[in-house]
């Protein structure tokens, strides 16, 4: 066991993350299947959400990856091992139907074609399954040890290298997913870990971006929450 002499991570973040990603997933099955067979036009907007959304949820898990699994491994109690392979069991689990989805999604998105549809729909509910068991198991097991042994500087680094990756057109909807549902105080500690010119300027915009952007994948600004 290390003992860690610098500050701590702050790990309330990773929940509102996970809300986002159940919400987004959980909603996505529905979604495809509200597509008319041959409407190739709506098809297409309802797959590139999916595809963005899937995109966000490897890139999440990749972090993890990269940043604490290893590290909980190295610093933390051995009897934490068991849980640290369960998570990284269930990321590779997760990461197989995630190929299946994109095989069904590219076929479905260019056509709309009712089959592909059914296909589709069916291999995200098998993943929004899946996210829902890894996403309990993680906050109870795995978040405290987190926050026990992984360190403000590791934790932001890892929420830094998710960020670059996303497009800078799509950082206020990504942001207005978070705000949402986010913990206020949640959201605000976000805010403050960005640079500044874009910290004095997210809130602001971030909402009615995931506004606009909701109403055009579900037809409302309020998509269900998982919350309420």
């Amino acid at each position: 066991m290390t003992t860690i002499d610098e500050p701590l991570a702050d790990v309330r973040d990773m929940y509102a993350v996970h809300v986002v990603l159940r919400r987004e997933l959980g909603l996505a099955a529905d979604l495809v299947r509200g597509v008319a067979a041959g409407d190739s036009e709506r098809s297409r907007v309802v797959g590139d959400h999916i595809e963005m959304t899937l995109t966000f949820l490897h890139a999440h898990h990749s972090g993890e990856d990269a940043h604490l699994w290893p590290r909980l491994l190295e610093r933390a109690p051995q009897e934490v091992a068991p849980i640290v392979h369960t998570m990284e069991s269930q990321h590779h689990g997760i990461e197989v139907t995630q190929v299946e989805i994109f095989t069904h999604l590219e076929t479905w998105r260019s056509s709309a074609a009712a089959e592909a549809g059914a296909q589709l729909a069916a291999a995200l509910e098998r993943l929004s399954l899946l996210l829902k068991e890894h996403l309990g198991m993680e906050e109870e097991k795995a978040v405290p040890i987190m926050g026990a042994y992984i360190t403000a500087a590791e934790w932001n680094a890892m929420v830094a290298e998710g960020g670059a990756g996303v497009a800078p057109e799509l950082l206020p909807v990504m942001f207005g997913m978070l705000m949402y549902e986010g913990d206020p105080e949640v959201v605000q500690l976000a805010v403050d870990n960005m640079p500044p010119e874009i910290g004095a300027v997210i809130k602001d915009v971030a909402s009615q971006a995931y506004a606009d952007y909701a109403k055009n994948v579900y037809g409302t600004t309020t998509p269900p929450r998982i919350g309420a």
